[in-house]
Formats: structure tokens, sequence, C-alpha cells
């Protein structure tokens, strides 16, 4: 027993240096990378030493996050590559200690990391991610800005809500706004625009878009006009101080139950839209009985074909052609006022995924250090080299290959076209079905792992490498 806990804590040991070896070397990589790509937006500005300092070591925060998995791979992998090249692997076997309990070991230096990069990702990263940006915002801007990110939701004006879809540089693109002052609810949407402040006003000038406008009283008004160029004008009080102050974050600058907040309150205005589109459908008496919300808009096209078939027949008189031309103008308002209501439901759905995405990223990432031990632990027993180079190499490949499923998975998150914890995990559940396959191979065969031709083809590449 003595001598399992010291292979243990040796084959921990071999761990740690080049763990930190290679996180140190690829975040000093992605990092001069960034600053370069950067450099346009720091020259000429007259930042001081700390200044630059600050932006560095801010902009290495989230760069930290995603090497540290990488650096774990590449650690497993130039551990057990030098276990086999040494014959260390055989020599443990000979004397009754299995692949499993060697792998323990590694399990429980990744489970480690896993844990510390948990807490980062949810209690120091977030105010890194806040703070750069910040001052990325001072570096860039003469004078403060509102705070906004193109595909999330900006609450920083009171009354409104703005969602805008796309931004380069100062131009915007797809913007909507929501104004509900009690009674009035507004939809303005525009193809594109700018947003200025001057003084203690924002202005928002639109143009090519549609305004929308629902009052709730008796009649149950409801007004849509088009336009060219419209320009919206908020006077917001004390509105440079809410600036400085600096309060809105995106996802990536909250903690899980920062955002586990966010994601209840826009269920619960999808659930007020929702009412809304039924009460509009009652208010224009439209039997809402087993009808859905997100059926609301084809139940009201059903309305509006009935009254249009009845109101086709030959033997109307004028009167009854009046009730049915009255009708079929209620049910086209009342369909224009679901529409709107549907639309801003999927827009809530689509922010609500954008912060469970973001919860599901900051516990699927740290996971996934202990997967790639799965896959690390057979590959070097394969590969039976402890170099840097061919460990980076097959760790970087590997990576490259998960960000991707990842990334794709959250675009398609962001469409409402996944589910967001299938296109977080979904990585972790391919890669961990893959690394669980080797590791059944290294302990059904021992050392001699027989893997596909084109497999042991790519491996044979990287130890010429």
């Amino acid at each position: 027993m003595a001598g399992i806990k010291k292979i243990h804590t040796y084959v921990f040991r071999e761990h740690v240096f080049p763990f930190l070896g290679a996180l140190f070397v690829f975040s000093f990589i992605f990092l001069v990378q960034y600053l370069i790509s950067q450099i346009d937006k720091l020259v000429g500005k007259n930042l001081g030493f700390m200044v630059i300092s600050e932006f560095m070591v801010l902009s290495l925060a989230p760069i930290f996050a995603e090497v540290v998995p990488v650096a774990v791979f590449i650690a497993v992998l130039m551990a057990f590559g030098r276990f086999g090249e040494d014959n260390e692997i055989t020599a443990w076997r000979a004397s009754g200690i299995n692949f499993t309990r060697i792998l323990s070991a590694s399990l429980l230096f990744a489970t480690l990391i896993a844990a510390g990069m948990l807490y980062y990702n949810n209690n120091i990263l977030p105010d890194a991610n806040h703070k750069y940006k910040l001052l990325r915002q001072d570096i860039a801007y003469k004078h403060p800005d509102i705070n906004f990110d193109a595909g999330y939701f900006l609450d920083d004006i009171p009354d409104y809500r703005i969602l805008i879809r796309e931004k380069y540089d100062d131009m915007l693109f797809d913007i909507l706004v929501y104004h509900d002052a009690g009674n009035v609810q507004e939809t303005i949407w525009a193809k594109r625009g700018k947003l200025e402040i001057v003084g203690d006003k924002v202005i928002l000038s639109l143009e090519e878009g549609e305004y929308h406008e629902f009052i709730q009283n008796s009649s149950q008004e409801y007004k849509r006009s088009g336009f060219e160029k419209y320009r919206m004008v908020v006077a917001v009080k004390n509105l440079e101080l809410r600036r400085r102050d600096s309060k809105y974050r995106s996802d990536r600058e909250m903690a899980i139950p920062e955002m586990i907040g966010k994601v209840d309150e826009y269920r619960d205005l999808q659930n007020k839209s929702d009412q809304n589109i039924l009460k509009n459908m009652a208010g224009a008496k439209v039997d809402t009985a087993g009808i859905a919300p997100r059926e609301g808009l084809k139940a009201m096209d059903l309305a509006l074909q009935a009254v249009k078939d009845s109101s086709a027949a030959e033997d109307l008189t004028n009167e009854e052609k009046r009730v049915f031309r009255d009708r079929l103008r209620e049910l086209e308002n009342a369909k224009m006022r679901v529409r709107s209501f549907r639309d801003m439901t999927r827009r809530y759905r689509q922010a609500e995924s954008k912060y469970l995405v973001e919860i599901h990223k900051k516990i699927a990432m740290p996971v996934s250090a202990i997967i790639f031990v799965l896959i690390g632990a057979p590959l070097g027993m394969i590969v039976r080299r402890g170099g840097l180079g061919t460990s980076g190499g097959i760790s970087l490949a590997f990576f490259l290959i998960y960000w991707g499923i990842l990334m794709t998975g959250e675009r398609l998150a962001d469409r409402l076209m996944m589910p967001a914890w299938l296109a977080m995990w979904g990585a972790n559940i391919i890669f961990g079905v893959l690394g669980l396959i080797l590791v059944h191979y290294a302990i059904r065969e021992g050392i001699t792992l027989h893997m596909p031709k084109w497999f042991e083809r790519i491996v044979r590449r990287f130890k010429k490498s």
C-alpha cells in the first residue's frame, strides 16, 4: 500500500511542472497574439506604464480560462509519454499495479484544477472581464458612453429595452426598441442606426424601419407605420453619473447566481408576452381554448380566413358586408399585436439562452480538464514521447476540435436551434466517450494499443515532428 501511495505521489508530481510550463508558454503566445491585434488601439494614446500593465493583466484573464484545459492535456500527454518511453508503466504492471491506479493520480490532479477553475470562472473572471471592458472603453473613447454589447438587451435607460443584433464601429444593425409607458406600449424596429449621447440625452437615429403603438384602453387601439428615418430622443437624468458607475454587465461579466436571476427575469417577460398574446386573441373574440401562445399567429390566420370565406358569399346585404369589414379590420389589428408579442417572446428566449449558455460554459470548461485526462493518458502511452513539441501539437489539435464544437453549439443555441445545456456539454460528451474508449483499450490491452491505421499514421507524423 505504501508503494502504491508513493507511485500516486510520483505520478501526481510529474504533472505539475509540465502543466505550469505549458500554461506559461501558451498563455504568453495567446496574449502576445491578442496584443498585436489590439496595438492600433493602444498606440498614440499617451498611456502610462500602469495602464498598459493593467490592460495586459486583464486581457490575460479570459485567455487563462481557455488555456488551463490545454495545459492539463499537455501535462498528461508529457507525463504518460515519458512513462511509456522509459518503460515505467511496463514495470508497474509487472509489479501488479494496473492502469486505473496509475490513472487515478492524474484524475485527482485534473479534478483539483477543475475545482479551482470553477471558482475562478465564477468569482474572479466576471469581475476581470468587467474591468477590462471599462478600461478598453476608457482607452477607446474620449467621452463615456452607455455600456452595451450586440446581442444583449440594454436596460440602462428607464422604461426602455433596446436590443442591437450587430455592431460595427459606430453603426448599429437590426435594432429593436421596446418602450412601456403605462397604457402605451411602443415597439420600434430599424434596419440600422446610430446611438449618441449629448449631455443628459440619449439620441437614437434610426433608418428603414417600422413603428408599432398599442394603446391599452377600451378600444385596444393599435397603430403601425413605416419610416425611412426616425430620430428618438430620451432625456435621462444623471446619465453621465450612471455611466461612470457602469452597473451594466453582460453574461461574461456575471457570476452564476446573477445569471440565474437574469434567466428568471427573461422567463417572466416571456410569460407576460405570452399572456398578452392570449389576451389580444380573447379581445378579438378568438377562441383560445387549448391554444398555446406560440400557435397564436396560426390561430389568428385561421380566424381571418374563416371571416374572409364568410364575406365572399354573394347574397350579403350592405349591412352584413360592413360588419364583415369591421370584423376583418379588428382581426388584422389583433394579428399585428399578436405577431409583435410573439417576436418579443422570441427575443426574450434568445436573451435567456445566452445566459444559460454562459452558465453551462462556466462549468463545462473546467470539467473538460478531467475529460482530457481520459484522452491524454492513453494517447501518451501510444506516442511514447515526453517532449513539449509532440504533446503540445497533439493537445492543441484536439482542443481546437473541442473549441470548434463548443463555438458551433453556442451559435446554434443563440439561434434557439439547440438547447443551451447540449450546446455547451456536447463537446464534453463526445470527447468523454472517446476518452472512455481509449481507457478501455489501455486497461484491456496493457500498453500495446492497436488503434485504427489512420490514427496510427497521424501519431507517426507527430513523432517525426
